[in-house]
């Protein structure tokens, strides 16, 4: 942890200042619970009634924010944004502590830069290059011929396949499988084969992949996840998907092979595609949609459901399942129509049709 001036702190963030420049921050917190050594946002004019009263030492607020007497504000037009800054100004990540440990198992051709750190019960496989500044955590795994960029963080037990290419600056969570082969089975005799899954992966510089999350490798060619693209936990992506540069995806989504999703695309969690989907760039798949097989998704509107169709359509099916329902219900109690029905009033009991009989 580090501690800055307000002063300071703006100037690193390249924004103005309003109050003491001396005041003294070294952490951060919400609103609410900000003490006077603390950094906290306001990233809503909902919030500032919160943030006149908060003990905050420092606010980020947008220019519209008055600020109560004796408040120090850093101003800045996305005061979440370089919040986010400032916590990576506060909170450093620890730095590399260069070195093998001594229960690694490295092999002799492999190359290691002296500014690496390796850490305990790492195994590190023949002609395996770690750039420098990078961090292997405990019990991580990388096989043959593997590329691991300059500054790039395998947190512990994380497991890179063969021939498995990662740029720089890559940041690789607990229980993350990088290179495991592809689905590919063929029927023959009565019995599946397995398709030998002889590709590669490439994670570009900047990826974030997240705890328990797979990118499998691809049958032939390359599965790629463009630079600055970021998977959360338990994502799995299948083979030779091609995922482009800043695109983020959450939780529990599942990429069959051959899907291509274009630059800055969104996808929520729990989102399903199958074969060969291609998302276009900037487009945003809303949670829980399921993505049919060769399917396109356009950019210019978010797509919800399943099978996903844009938004409004979505949600005027929802209006319509709704209604349709409620009129349903009508025709199994009697009287339902009749003005001024309560049909949670006492005494009013279904009949014993089913659902399926008003049609």
């Amino acid at each position: 942890m580090h501690s800055y001036s307000a002063g300071e702190l703006a100037s690193l963030l390249g924004l103005p200042l309003t109050g003491s420049a001396a005041a003294l921050i070294s952490g951060a917190a919400p609103l609410a619970d900000a003490s006077s050594s603390c950094l906290a946002f306001v990233g809503a004019p909902k919030f500032y009634p919160l943030a006149t009263a908060s003990q905050a030492g420092c606010l980020l607020a947008l220019s519209s924010y008055v600020p109560a007497p004796g408040q120090t504000v850093i101003v800045s037009p996305q005061p979440r944004a370089h919040f986010a800054q400032a916590l990576g100004l506060l909170f450093p990540p620890a730095e590399p502590n260069p070195g093998i440990h001594s229960t690694a198992i490295v092999s002799p051709d492999a190359s290691v830069d002296p500014s690496a750190e390796i850490g305990p019960w790492v195994t590190i496989g023949a002609g395996t290059s770690i750039g420098a500044g990078a961090k292997v955590g405990s019990g991580s795994s990388l096989g043959a011929g593997v590329t691991l960029g300059s500054g790039s963080l395998l947190h512990p037990r994380v497991t890179i396949y063969d021939r498995v290419r990662i740029g720089a600056r890559a940041i690789l969570h607990s229980g993350a499988v990088i290179g495991a082969d592809g689905f590919g089975f063929e029927m023959s005799g009565g019995r599946y084969h397995k398709v030998p899954q002889v590709g590669t992966v490439e994670l570009g510089d900047d990826v974030e992949i997240g705890a328990n999350t797979c990118v499998d490798r691809a049958a032939l060619g390359v599965t790629s996840i463009g630079e600055g693209s970021k998977l959360d936990n338990g994502v799995h992506i299948g083979h030779n998907c091609c995922i482009g540069k800043h695109v983020v995806i959450a939780a529990q989504t599942g990429l069959a092979g051959g899907v291509t999703i274009g630059d800055y695309a969104i996808i929520g969690g729990q989102v399903g595609m199958g074969d060969k989907v291609r998302v276009e760039p900037g487009a945003i798949i809303g949670s829980g949609a399921g993505i049919l097989t060769s399917k396109v998704v356009r950019a210019g509107e978010p797509v919800w459901g399943t099978p996903a169709r844009p938004l409004r359509q979505y949600l005027r099916q929802l209006a319509t399942l709704s209604r349709l329902s409620l009129r349903a219900a009508a025709k199994r109690i009697p009287g339902a129509d009749a003005p001024g029905h309560n049909p949670r009033s006492p005494g009013v009991v279904p009949t014993s049709g089913t659902a399926g009989e008003e049609a």
